[in-house]
């Protein structure tokens, strides 16, 4: 057996290692901590039809208004447009702090999207609400559904900061 093989084999095995990893990591590791997060998921993507019905670019805000610089209030993002398909946002802010976020449109045609999209939004949500800002960390495998996200969810802060 010559030493070419032999590289060969073993760089092969090392890559379906590696692809394996990254596949647990994308697809099973997040489902098993994020469980309650992608039922959540479900339930508000069915009502988000009528959620943007009825808002448009931001409803009405409170008056109240804290340090953080953010209105009370419901605020949709703009609705960002991927290679995929749209992405928008909306958050709620109550005492000054974001304390819901709901994806009113995501990429969801095919069912690769809607796989990556599955297991992406819930992350993202979650890193928003700890983050209270749009500075969150990238699922890997779904830059395309980041981009949106981060560039809808800014628009929706900066209109609480705005009000």
């Amino acid at each position: 057996m010559s030493a070419r093989k032999v590289i060969t084999g073993v760089l092969a095995v090392g890559t379906t290692i590696a692809i394996a990893i990254d596949g647990y990591l994308l697809f099973l590791k997040p489902e098993q901590e994020n469980t309650a997060s992608s039922t959540a998921l479900s339930a508000e993507t069915s009502s988000s039809s009528s959620t943007a019905a009825s808002s448009s670019a931001s409803s009405a805000a409170s008056s109240s208004s804290t340090s953080s610089g953010l209105k009370d209030g419901t605020y949709s993002g703009k609705s960002v447009s991927t290679q995929w398909g749209e992405v928008q946002v909306q958050i709620k802010v109550s005492g000054g702090k974001i304390t819901a976020v709901n994806v009113l449109k995501y990429p969801s045609d095919n069912d690769h999207s809607q796989s990556i999209n599955d297991q992406a939004l819930p992350i993202y949500k979650e890193e928003a609400l700890k983050a209270q800002s749009a500075n969150i960390q990238q699922v890997s495998g779904a830059t395309v559904t980041y981009e949106g996200f981060t560039s809808s969810l800014q628009n929706a802060i900066t209109q609480a900061k705005e009000s």
